[in-house]
This record gives structure tokens, C-alpha cells and sequence, in this order.
């Protein structure tokens, strides 16, 4: 499944890079647990309306669904501190 991650850019002017930026919103279920933020994650459905402003921001810069993440402990002798990470 393709998705996309939604942030914004500006061209480079003059002697000043090109600059970008990721958005964040508050955290789906399956992050929760590991951040009070997440980044936006969009559905390859959402994509147009995202580039091209065709709805409400609220309505695309919204958190994942439970289940669009797996997440697990990574460590080499599990302990309860452990921290959790993203697949």
C-alpha cells in the first residue's frame, strides 16, 4: 500500500536552499503509546486534496487509523523501559 506524508516546501531563492517541512498532528492509536505526535500520514485518496486544497484541512491533516502502523519492542534482552519502535 503506497501513502504519502504531507508537509510543505518553498523553491530556493537566490543564495537561500530550497526549505521543507513535515506536519505533525496529534497521534492514531497505534502511536499513542510511543509519541504525542505523529506525521501526517495521507492515503493515496487523500493526496489531491492535500496538493491541490480541494477540502478542509481538518479533514486531511488528520491522525492514522488504528492498524496503519505495527509497532514493537527492539531490543536485544527485552526489559520494561524498553523503548518501542515503528515498522
Amino acid at each position: 500500500d503506497w501513502m504519502g506524508i504531507a508537509g510543505l516546501w518553498k523553491p530556493g531563492e537566490g543564495n537561500h536552499p530550497p526549505v521543507f517541512t513535515l506536519l505533525t498532528c496529534e497521534p492514531g492509536p497505534d502511536m499513542a503509546a510511543i509519541h504525542k505526535r505523529q506525521i501526517v500520514v495521507l492515503e493515496p485518496q487523500d493526496w489531491r486534496a492535500w496538493l491541490m486544497a480541494e477540502r478542509a484541512e481538518g479533514e486531511v491533516l488528520r491522525p492514522s487509523a488504528a492498524g496503519t502502523f505495527a509497532v514493537r519492542r527492539d531490543v536485544d534482552e527485552p526489559s520494561e523501559d524498553a523503548a518501542p519502535r515503528l515498522l
